[in-house]
């Protein structure tokens, strides 16, 4: 039972000291995010084989840029979306007997991320947030990258594609010169985003075929930069809350 109490006592600081954490804020700002790619989401290198020949596709590097707009309604809650370009490499390797051979493809996509962010203040200027949402990812294009030795073919699952979104970062806030964000995302979508066919070419004449897929997840550092709040808007917010606060007798 006294256990209870501390996290409840806990719990009831954490509110307290998050109360003028976004107090119905509206800001826009533009973000920039290095992707990561990992075995542990899904997204590490994978191996195909078709008789003695081998091939290994592996998401490389790739990053994210776009505008994003804040838009509190409750003291500790704010919904963020924006849109965002996005790049995804992925290296192609080929081998057969004592021959082996490299490419790549270029993925060029586009995301509607929305997100449900939640405040807790951890100084006089410092912010922690958490979020989770949804997000629209949309690629245009199917993909061909061809030389000499083989060719790599990106076919679209589809248009659109939606996934699961959850981050997790620190801001610091200033009146005058506006709110820095550093944190991490996930995008993680339903299913596959490419299928991938590679054909392994010798004197001009394909020798062996496969197909795989790609999935989309990923992991990304975040970095954010959001303008200050206008001038005029904030005083009139500032007085319609003092005017709404309740007069003491």
């Amino acid at each position: 039972m006294r256990k209870l109490s501390r996290i409840f006592l806990v719990f009831i600081c954490m509110t307290s000291l998050s109360l003028q954490a976004q107090d119905k804020i509206k800001t826009v700002g533009f973000q920039i995010k290095p992707l990561f790619f990992s075995s542990f989401f899904g997204t590490g290198p994978q191996s195909l084989s078709d008789s003695s020949y081998s091939y290994t596709l592996k998401p490389s590097s790739g990053y994210a840029a776009g505008m994003v707009i804040r838009q509190g309604y409750t003291p500790t809650l704010s919904i963020e979306f924006g849109i965002n370009y996005v790049v995804r490499n992925v290296s192609i390797t080929a081998s057969h007997a004592s021959q082996t051979a490299s490419n790549s493809l270029r993925i060029i996509g586009y995301e509607i991320p929305f997100s449900q962010l939640i405040f807790i203040r951890l100084g006089e200027h410092t912010f922690m947030n958490a979020g989770a949402g949804i997000c629209l990812n949309i690629f245009p294009s199917d993909v061909i990258k061809r030389d000499s030795t083989f060719a790599a073919y990106g076919g679209r699952k589809h248009s659109f594609v939606p996934s699961l979104l959850a981050n997790i970062g620190v801001e610091y806030r200033t009146p005058k010169s506006g709110y820095f964000y550093f944190g991490a995302s996930l995008n993680r979508p339903f299913g596959p985003i490419y299928n991938v066919a590679i054909d392994y070419i010798q004197n001009g004449i394909v020798q062996n075929s496969t197909l795989g897929s790609l999935n989309g997840s990923y992991l990304s550092a975040d970095f954010k930069y959001f303008f200050p709040e206008d001038p005029e808007k904030k005083k009139v917010r500032k007085a319609k809350r003092k005017k709404e606060e309740p007069v003491v007798k």
